[in-house]
């Protein structure tokens, strides 16, 4: 006899979850005539989630004909720059918004859940039975002796769970004023969703998402 199904639910367990998002965003009053269209994004995260981040950036800012430039390759962080600099460069690029967003990540945590047995047990049973009839009823009684082996194993079952934070604001790159402010927070759990990737998507996601609905770029038609 194998215990099979026991592990099979607790592997469902430990790889299921799902994710969560929300997210509040401000627009100011005063919008420039023109949507968005062309956007430097600096973002400062952990490598690999900057690395996510950045690129989800390119690829859901150009469904929404957004261009999505790393302000790290236009602005090298070698050295200082001036802000007559930094203007003619955006300028010159026809850059006319500077996303900059800060993520805190606390990374994949673990959290017990249980422990799971699965193996084999082989074996035999002897004995002897005993049946008594009285009337139109019988009673039995047994008595014998099982042996055998089972060989298994325990394995810890561990939740994995993520949470990222970020805030972020939209500058018009020509005056510095501030166009958009907004926060969000991404909960994850299942080892399917606590990637770099998921967290990073969902914030540029909930991102462009409010500057739909606010008019800061063109919606989708």
């Amino acid at each position: 006899m194998r215990l099979n199904l026991t592990a099979a639910l607790g592997l469902a367990f430990a790889v299921g979850g799902c994710v969560t998002t929300s997210m509040q965003g401000y627009a100011d009053k005063d919008l420039p005539s023109q949507p968005i269209s062309h956007v430097a994004a600096l973002v400062t995260a952990s490598l690999p989630l900057a690395q996510s981040m950045q690129a989800s950036l390119a690829d859901e800012g150009a469904k929404l004909h957004v261009a999505v430039d790393d302000a790290l390759t236009i602005f090298p962080p070698t050295r200082q720059y001036s802000d007559a600099e930094v203007k003619h460069e955006l300028k010159e690029r026809g850059i006319d918004g500077v996303l900059v967003v800060n993520v805190g990540d606390s990374g994949v945590m673990q959290q017990y859940a249980g422990t799971i047995l699965s193996g084999s047990y082989n074996g035999s049973t002897s004995g002897m039975a005993t049946i008594n009839t009285y009337g139109g009823m019988s009673t039995a009684s047994y008595q014998g002796i099982s042996t055998g082996n089972f060989i298994g194993s325990a394995t810890p079952i561990y939740r994995s769970s993520r949470q990222t934070t970020f805030s972020a604001k939209l500058v018009d790159a020509l005056t510095g004023r501030i166009l958009w402010v907004g926060n969000g927070q991404i909960d994850a759990s299942g080892k399917l969703f606590v990637g770099v990737d998921t967290s990073a998507s969902k914030a540029v996601g909930a991102i462009l998402t409010d500057w739909q609905t606010k008019g800061i770029v063109v919606p989708p038609t």
